[in-house]
């Protein structure tokens, strides 16, 4: 038998934001029988459930978007607590490896790429996260202006700072962390290790719109969300003593609501803003995600909704564990 088909299956559903993924993996999960691993580093958060269009489950207001399909990964950690790509992974891991022990296929879905790399292409053994480090490393920032860190980055490992946007705060502590905590730029550890430790065979797909197409369904989730009482979600929140300063209150849909709260602008504008951010996210995660060969993409027409992505998607799933069957026979 060929050695890579002696590895467990996993079913990868990618892709930007409001392309649909959600419920076709939902549909999925309902035809084999599995459940589903979200990989959204924002879904993990509690009480954080509009702004990141996270599918409801049974027992909350509205109906169940979930079907029935448990889901794992969601609502995880208050959103004051500190959460990990590398947590991600031993949590995700671990999910996995009881649905295969079951003799199921699990499916993952979700638009943060780097959990998606995690999983597929394995994790270098880096440092554990120093929080005392990074607070330290973000008050410096504050103290001495925005771009410090990445201009101290550029100094200490050139190719990681070219490779990280200046505004990717998060990416650049981590990168100075890693030099800090070994002696050694994140780079050197990413050639040494080039994520090949593909631990699962992997049938990826990605779903895609024309740009247009998908820019009119961003928009019309904000003005969803905003009439689900986004507002209200921010605001209870910001009540219940979470600063705006955590990274869970920085991500799309809460950073530009405390704008509004906090006076800087109108509600009009919050929804621009939340409107253009969310485009400008979908469009990097697109250029993430379009970098990896192995995904196979699946078009769809502006007419076309779940139920026509999830034909093609069933379709694509099934050929891929034929050819894994002849190839290991």
């Amino acid at each position: 038998m060929n050695v890579l088909n002696e590895k467990k299956p996993l079913i990868v559903l990618v892709g930007p934001t409001a392309v649909g993924k959600s419920a076709v993996a939902i549909r999925l999960a309902l035809k084999l029988h599995s459940e589903v691993v979200s990989a959204d580093s924002r879904m993990v958060y509690r009480g954080m459930d509009i702004g990141t269009a996270k599918p409801a489950a049974a027992g909350k207001p509205g109906p169940d978007e979930r079907s029935g399909v448990v889901h794992h990964l969601i609502d995880v950690v208050d959103p004051d607590a500190p959460f990990s790509a590398g947590r991600f992974k031993v949590l995700a891991a671990a999910a996995i490896e009881r649905l295969h022990h079951e003799g199921r296929i699990p499916i993952v879905v979700g638009g943060t790429g780097l959990y998606i790399k995690l999983l597929v292409h394995g994790l270098w053994p880096g440092p554990e996260a120093d929080w005392a480090l990074r607070e330290r490393l973000i008050a410096e920032e504050r103290h001495r202006g925005a771009g410090h860190l990445h201009r101290r980055l550029a100094e200490i490992d050139p190719e990681s700072a070219r490779a990280i946007r200046p505004q990717d705060r998060s990416k650049i502590v981590r990168a100075i962390e890693v030099y800090e905590k070994t002696g050694r730029p994140l780079s050197d550890f990413h050639r040494e290790h080039r994520f090949s430790e593909r631990p699962y065979e992997t049938i990826q797909i990605g779903l895609r719109r024309s740009r247009p197409d998908l820019y009119r369904r961003i928009e019309s989730r904000v003005e969803d969300m905003m009439a689900k009482g986004l507002v209200d979600e921010v605001r209870g929140l910001i009540e219940k003593g979470y600063s705006a300063e955590r990274p869970s209150m920085k991500g799309l849909g809460y950073r530009q609501i405390v704008g509004y709260l906090n006076g800087e602008y109108d509600q009009g504008e919050a929804i621009r803003r939340l409107q253009r951010d969310t485009q400008r996210y979908a469009k990097r995660q697109f250029t993430w995600f379009n970098r990896d060969p192995s995904i196979r993409w699946i078009d769809l027409s502006e007419s076309e909704g779940v139920e026509e992505a999830y034909q093609k998607a069933e379709c694509v799933v099934e050929e891929q564990i034929k050819l894994q069957a002849i190839v290991g026979a």
